[in-house]
């Protein structure tokens, strides 16, 4: 979304741009989740809103409350955690976790589809 095409931006384009000021990797993800935040509470706003068909159930509200959870005591957390002695650590998590995301998503949606496993090897 927009939080990840601004994290994108700042380090692949303005970042290699040569200018003198660089932004680092932890105010990169600062920014991008101020504005995960804002597109958050606007599209929470505009889903609430809408009538008719495309109105929102009470299973999405249920989906809201379990997931405000989460984010209510992950992003204090994730702040405290952003420091200069934790960034490897949380770097290396980050690679061990999108590893594990990788694997479960192959054994449960691609099972035993060579061609589709063949692709993915490749990729990486």
């Amino acid at each position: 979304g927009a939080d990840m095409a601004w994290y994108a931006y700042g380090a692949l384009v303005h970042n290699l741009k040569g200018r003198n000021t660089i932004i680092c990797d932890n105010d990169l993800t600062s920014m991008s989740i101020i504005v995960m935040t804002v597109t958050s509470i606007f599209g929470t706003m505009l889903r609430v809103t809408t009538s008719g068909d495309e109105a929102v159930t009470t299973d999405v509200y249920h989906a809201f409350i379990a997931c405000a959870c989460f984010v209510v005591l992950g992003a204090p957390l994730g702040f405290l955690l952003l420091s200069k002695h934790n960034q490897r650590r949380l770097k290396n998590l980050f690679y061990i976790l999108a590893a594990l995301q990788l694997l479960i998503f192959g054994v449960v949606k691609i099972r035993d589809d060579v061609v589709a496993w063949c692709v993915i090897g490749g990729s990486l």
